[in-house]
């Protein structure tokens, strides 16, 4: 059989999923191995601290790996500089560093937006500290929609009417506190002329441009060539954030309603991003859709175990397939099928 290395984290979890027991344990990896071993392939499960560049050469070996979400992300830190040394020795990472870079990073998922899938209908601004974000301020067209880069389920996401709005949202959202560096860098300031001192907002933060009207948006869960899709409406007191409204809120499946031509929308952006599975958040204006955001690794699973069917593209049409609610099982086919495209 091919070998075929699974990374897990500190807690022995690898992966995520809706309704995993116990709680926060992610996917059942018994399930993980069970399924490989049907596809010809034997999972070697090992934990990011195992891996020693020193004494060991990962050159074309095929690695699986998750992400993590900790407060802080710092174990998350460690997972990037793990993937990055097997990517940079010549491991087949999958899916390759920069989609482990963007997941909860919504200023590195904007850069690969503009890299690889282009025009999607959504213009939006990076900045890295708020002195950068007032020397365009005069350039946006309000409402803005203004993000932090961190955070998921609508957090850390919100809506600016004028400039002055964008500006005391920026500052609450970038501010990063330390009092006892900013009396030292005061005293820098007093004792070297023209000396500037270091910003107090430089957590990152994202503009970007609103689509007005919008009573719901669409998210698509993509497995290989199987396209799950739930509807999720703005629920009340949720102002412009349809995502965080809770599951049971949302429509599954042929119950979505899916407006003709969002999965054909959908297929394109992740054919770009040439990668196992990702979740796409779509809105529709009734004319345009526009891709709002994208992540390709680590993200919520619920919308297939509340679906009873998925959908896939044969002879041209868009038809439904019946849904057997199994991650594992969805999560291998991807793999399989991305290792099956991407074969030399």
């Amino acid at each position: 059989m091919k070998k075929i290395i699974i990374l897990t984290d500190y807690q022995n979890r690898f992966g995520s999923k809706h309704f995993d027991t116990p709680y926060r344990s992610g996917f059942d990896k018994s399930l993980l191995k069970k399924y490989f071993n049907e596809q010809g392939y034997e999972p070697v499960l090992r934990n990011f601290a195992e891996i020693d560049f020193s004494k060991e050469n990962f050159n074309n070996e095929l690695v699986l790996y998750t992400s993590s979400e900790d407060d802080g992300y710092y174990y998350k830190s460690f997972i990037e500089d793990v993937v990055l040394g097997l990517e940079l020795q010549g491991a087949i990472v999958i899916p390759q560093f920069k989609f482990l870079r963007a997941n909860n990073n919504k200023v590195f998922m904007e850069i690969l937006r503009d890299q690889i899938i282009g025009n999607t209908g959504l213009k939006a601004r990076y900045f890295g500290s708020i002195e950068e974000l007032l020397t365009v301020t005069g350039e946006f067209k309000y409402p803005v929609v203004i993000k932090t880069a961190e955070g998921a389920s609508g957090t850390g996401v919100f809506l600016a009417h004028s400039k002055n709005e964008l500006l005391n949202i920026a500052k609450k959202i970038s501010r990063t506190r330390n009092f006892r560096y900013e009396l030292w860098d005061f005293g820098r300031s007093l004792r070297h002329k023209g000396y500037l001192k270091e910003s107090k907002y430089r957590k990152k933060i994202i503009v970007q441009e609103f689509v007005p009207n919008l009573n719901n948006d669409w998210k698509i869960y993509v497995f290989g060539n199987r396209f799950y899709i739930f509807n999720r409406p703005l629920q009340p007191g949720r102002g412009f954030r349809a995502s965080g409204g809770g599951y049971e809120n949302y429509f599954y499946g042929l119950n979505a309603k899916a407006p003709e031509g969002i999965f054909d929308f959908a297929q394109v952006v992740f054919n770009k991003l040439n990668v196992p599975h990702a979740s796409l958040d779509i809105a529709y204006d009734g004319k345009d859709f526009y891709l709002i955001e994208f992540q390709c690794l680590y993200f919520g699973t619920a919308g297939i175990l509340n679906s009873d069917e998925y959908f896939i593209k044969k002879n041209g049409q868009w038809l439904t397939e019946k849904n057997n609610k199994n991650i594992e099982s969805n999560y291998v086919y991807s793999i399989i099928n991305y290792i099956n495209r991407n074969k030399q």
